[in-house]
């Protein structure tokens, strides 16, 4: 793996081979069938980040990340398409910055790696079974929400995504407003390129109930058991979640969010707990100034020994820039927070901004405060976008320290 690293081209030639190859075959075997693939499309999207982190007692990083991702997604053949999906991400300033691996670990941590890697490469199935029943499969590697990204899904706020190979299906029926998902995970390809992956033997159901357009509700259960990789992050948790349906756009609404799981070891953990997790938020949507919540999330602790964790979620679910408490500590964790959000505050820009107090759940230690602030605009609608991120988290105890984060992106679409 050293050697492909060193020589990406070399890397990159591999994935394109290998992807030529059975390809090559089909078109041996089926000439229809590959006519079908020829007739898809292509996709390109990148994305050109400046990155400031300081953190105290580190030195600044300075991260400037080129990353791209490009695919190809095949026509639709008796429900049948197929997607493939490179990823790179090339470090400007490789030397300026500590992305988690390279060593660097007297600067402020950006978790921005270099990588070139198969992205996504899945089989995806689609069948109407009758007027109101609609059946879908995908398999192989893919980005992956199973009931909320809080719990299980990608992480697309940075440049290496988190996908998973995985058998995924799901079922619904829009006349009972019924669906059923469930997904096998066996390998769970995280942020930090592909040394920091996981294998895995993990599953994951959601039942949910959307019939209601002012009721949305899941019953969900993870078993997640990331073998000898990670164990202590190895564990099944249970759970319900609440929220509305359907929120409309042309006029005032109540929005609402609550979840409540429950959460112990599993595979070979080796620490043996009990924790849950209560999420409330409720809010107001206005059609042209946006939307404005407050909501409160409590991730238990065991008496200090272990707490409720999030090992496969999307850490931003609740606007949370910095990532200081992506992994709750031992004592719990209280997140007390206020979000607003507009499509359009002032010339087509739009942006959300969140408050955080963070308390403790044994002994209520006051943790700190976070302010995090996002602008971003198109400038060329469908092609090309900006956003700026300003993030701020004011230590109250320790050990966490101030952290003070500004990042520009350049997003653009092919």
């Amino acid at each position: 793996m050293r050697y492909f690293n060193d020589h990406p081209y070399l890397k990159g030639l591999i994935l394109l081979l290998l992807f030529y190859t059975p390809c090559s075959f089909l078109y041996a075997q089926n000439e229809t069938t590959i006519k079908k693939i020829n007739e898809g499309e292509f996709i390109f999207n990148g994305r050109l980040r400046y990155w400031y982190a300081n953190q105290d007692e580190l030195k600044a990083s300075h991260a400037t990340t080129f990353g791209t991702n490009f695919g190809y997604l095949s026509k639709s053949y008796q429900g049948f398409q197929i997607y493939v999906e490179g990823e790179s991400v090339v470090a400007i300033t490789p030397d300026l910055f500590f992305d988690g691996i390279n060593g660097l670990t007297e600067r402020t941590n950006v978790t921005d790696v270099e990588t070139l890697e198969l992205n996504k490469l899945r089989v995806s199935y689609i069948d109407t079974l009758n007027a109101q029943t609609t059946l879908q499969f995908k398999v192989g590697r893919q980005a992956a929400i199973v009931e909320d990204e809080r719990f299980i899904g990608n992480v697309t706020a940075r440049q290496d995504d988190q996908t998973f190979d995985a058998i995924w299906g799901k079922i619904q029926n829009d006349q009972r407003g019924l669906s059923f998902e469930y997904a096998y995970m066996y390998r769970i390809n995280r942020l930090l390129a592909e040394i920091g992956d996981w294998r895995s033997d993990s599953h994951a159901f959601m039942l949910g109930y959307y019939k209601n357009l002012m009721l949305r509700v899941g019953l969900f259960g993870q078993l997640l058991d990331f073998q000898e990789d990670a164990p202590a992050s190895s564990s099944q948790t249970f759970g319900l979640t609440i929220d509305r349906s359907k929120l409309p756009r042309d006029k005032t609404a109540l929005t609402y969010k609550m979840a409540f799981a429950y959460q112990s070891e599993y595979g070979d953990n080796p620490t043996a707990y009990d924790a849950f997790l209560v999420n409330a938020e409720i809010g107001v949507s206005f059609p042209k100034a946006g939307i404005f919540s407050v909501g409160y999330e409590l991730a238990s602790s065991d008496d200090g020994i272990a707490s409720y964790q999030f090992p496969l979620s999307t850490g931003q679910r609740l606007h949370r820039i910095s990532d200081v408490f992506i992994n709750p500590p031992a004592e719990g964790l209280q997140n007390l927070y206020f979000t607003a959000e507009s499509r359009n505050i002032l010339w087509g820009i739009g942006g959300w901004l969140g408050y955080h107090t963070y308390a403790s759940q044994q002994e209520d230690t006051f943790f700190g405060h976070e302010l995090d602030v996002v602008l971003y605009k198109q400038i060329v609608p469908g092609l090309l976008r900006t956003e700026l991120t300003y993030s701020s988290f004011f230590a109250r105890a320790d050990p966490y320290k101030d952290l003070n984060i500004f990042a520009l992106d350049l997003f653009f679409e092919l």
